[in-house]
């Protein structure tokens, strides 16, 4: 999803302007009221008397929170508030190469503004979970790729996988190491300002050691490694082998 980029449907609770006294808070068919206090300035003057003297201060209207009207026959549905909370649904296009931690704007879909003001916008922080093949490295991705002993000594044209769907493939040379790291271009993730540019797939080759090889087999890699002249193996014994090995050559 996060490399072509998806529609998702998110849920929410937000705190709207209410329907019945459009953002007043007053009943219908009434109106706020100038408040008492202040004379609808919303601000109160504070002296205070010091040894330097009077101390003017300006602070908030309590009798009205600042706004400098009060309801005096309020809302039944908002009870008073001018504003109530409701569950949304949106649906949102999430775009191409996002990652954990970056987050979209979607404007006006925050909460209502006080008194029937603007609403704000909605932050939307994304979260990418992890795939089982591949790991990301910014706009890069990285996996391992099994392959045989002989793909890695004599070479081979191999299948990788990507998130694109196209068929990867990667030449192996002769002689190809065990953990060599090979990279292919143009199959990481897309930039998420400009879909178009995208970063590279870095494949890892692991060579698979073959198991439980039946006797035609050793025998063909002993010869192998004779042909090579590398050091042979000991020959497994078995614990009776290793046994009377140990009393021979204690007797000599």
């Amino acid at each position: 999803e996060a490399y072509r980029g998806v529609e998702k449907v998110i849920r929410f609770d937000r705190v709207e302007s209410c329907e019945t006294c459009i953002g007043t808070g007053a009943a219908p068919g009434s109106q706020p009221e100038t408040c008492p206090a202040c004379r609808g300035t919303g601000q109160l003057r504070q002296v205070q008397n010091t040894i330097l003297g009077q101390i003017n201060t300006v602070v908030p209207c309590a009798r009205c929170g600042g706004r400098g009207k009060v309801v005096t026959n309020p809302c039944q549905t908002c009870s008073g508030q001018g504003r109530v909370r409701r569950a949304r649904e949106l649906t949102v296009e999430v775009p191409p190469g996002v990652d954990s931690g970056m987050q979209m704007p979607v404007r006006g879909e925050g909460e209502s503004g006080t008194q029937g003001g603007p609403p704000g916008d909605l932050y939307i922080f994304f979260e990418v979970t992890d795939h089982p093949i591949f790991e990301r490295q910014a706009r890069d991705l990285h996996t391992v790729v099994p392959i045989s002993f002989a793909q890695a000594a004599l070479g081979d044209e191999i299948a990788v996988p990507t998130l694109s769907g196209d068929k990867g493939s990667l030449n192996l040379p002769e002689g190809t190491q065990p953990g060599t790291t090979f990279r292919v271009r143009g199959q990481g993730m897309p930039d998420v300002r400009d879909p178009n540019r995208k970063g590279d797939l870095h494949v890892t080759v692991k060579v698979e050691v073959p198991t439980r090889l039946t006797d035609e087999q050793k025998k063909l890699l002993r010869q192998f490694a004779t042909l090579r002249e590398e050091k042979l193996p000991q020959e497994h014994k078995g614990l009776f082998g290793r046994l009377k090995e140990a009393f021979t050559h204690h007797e000599e």
